[in-house]
């Protein structure tokens, strides 16, 4: 039926605007909006396919709406801007998704969803609502559900959102960092052109003054060249030299460690001292049959050259032992040496001991204190 003979004055009673089974197939929301009084409409068994983005925002002081049997296949998504609404029925209508505005009526207290294609979670959470009471759970439960997916879905746009804010800033970045690598690109190649041009200046002044000296000075060509392979020369031989002379300082005080080691032994302990000794013995062994044959060959070599200087030394060695152990004086002071070595180990060892049985007895009496 045409608005315009539609007068909504004679169907209004009370709060009640009445327009059903009027074959309406648009809302007249202006007219509506006009008759504040009515905060109860009927606009069931119409033709309604749609009900426009300006029906919530006009009709906010609606309490009851009944839409039911009409060809609605949705609702507009401002839909939540009824926020007065208490008592919403959608019965027999084409509907199969509700607006998460929807959420946001915290006044209603009665929806029926019956006889709607609903999704089957929607069609689920809403029920059949059969009498007053599963209407009421019907409206509670599905404004709370669209009340949490519109929060989760607020969220999700603002991690969207920020995802893609951080994306921009990290290619801002990385843009940012390749313009400063070609500016410093391009200022090397600056550089790299001065340098060759004043290389160039330089090499020109000095061939002219050269030229103007290749008089005075006659050997100038001659001796460069040879400085030149001298000082080219001498650079690897000298870190030669001394990475030899640091591997020599360090065999000479590795030995005269171990051997200030094993005296030491053998003053205390002289049995395992021979026992250190049978040991290093064969290690030397296992390590000379591992050894190539050319080392080995090398090594014995180096050993008869050096062998006068070795048994010169082993003599002066051999005097030397001979005199401590004969000399009653000297052996006196090796035996209180000797003594005294023997006591502080004992000392020592004596102390490790004592503490590493002190120790559980500490960490017990802290874990008592503290548990």
């Amino acid at each position: 039926m045409p608005i315009c003979k539609l007068n909504l004055r004679d169907r209004l009673e009370d709060t009640v605007l009445d327009l059903s089974m009027s074959q309406i197939e648009e809302v007249p929301v202006r007219e509506i909006s006009q008759i504040k009084k009515a905060t109860s409409l009927d606009l069931s068994n119409n033709q309604l396919k749609s009900l426009g983005m300006n029906f919530a925002p006009a009709l906010t002081h609606l309490i009851k709406l009944d839409l039911s049997s009409n060809q609605l296949t949705e609702l507009p998504d401002n839909f939540g801007e009824l926020v007065n609404l208490r008592h919403l029925d959608l019965y027999s209508n084409q509907i199969t998704h509700l607006p998460l505005s929807l959420g946001q009526l915290k006044m209603l207290r009665w929806l029926d969803l019956k006889n709607n294609p609903l999704v089957p979670k929607l069609a689920e959470i809403a029920g059949p609502c059969l009498d007053a009471q599963q209407c009421q759970q019907s409206a509670r439960k599905v404004v709370t559900f669209l009340h949490t997916m519109q929060i989760q879905v607020a969220e999700e746009k603002e991690r969207r959102l920020l995802q893609k804010r951080k994306q921009q800033e990290l290619a801002a970045q990385a843009q940012k960092k390749e313009q400063q690598q070609q500016q410093s690109q391009k200022k090397k190649k600056k550089k790299a052109a001065k340098s060759n041009s004043s290389t160039q200046v330089k090499a020109e002044n000095g061939v002219t003054s050269i030229t103007r000296r290749v008089d005075t000075i006659p050997n100038l060509k001659k001796v460069a060249p040879d400085c030149d392979v001298n000082c080219a020369y001498s650079r690897p031989v000298r870190k030669v030299s001394t990475a030899l002379f640091r591997m020599l300082k360090f065999m000479l005080l590795g030995a005269f460690i171990t051997l200030l080691a094993l005296w030491i032994l053998y003053i205390i302990d002289e049995e395992r001292f021979q026992g250190a000794r049978a040991h290093a013995e064969r290690v030397w062994n296992i390590t000379v049959a591992a050894l190539p044959v050319q080392l080995v060959e090398t090594g014995q070599k180096c050993k008869e050259i050096s062998k006068s200087t070795i048994g010169f030394v082993w003599s002066k060695t051999e005097a030397v032992y001979v005199w401590v152990n004969t000399n009653p004086t000297v052996k006196e002071y090796f035996e209180l040496g000797r003594a005294l070595l023997q006591v502080l180990y004992t000392k020592v060892y004596d102390l490790c001991r004592t503490v590493n049985q002190q120790i559980p007895l500490y960490v017990e009496t802290l874990k008592n204190k503290i548990f």
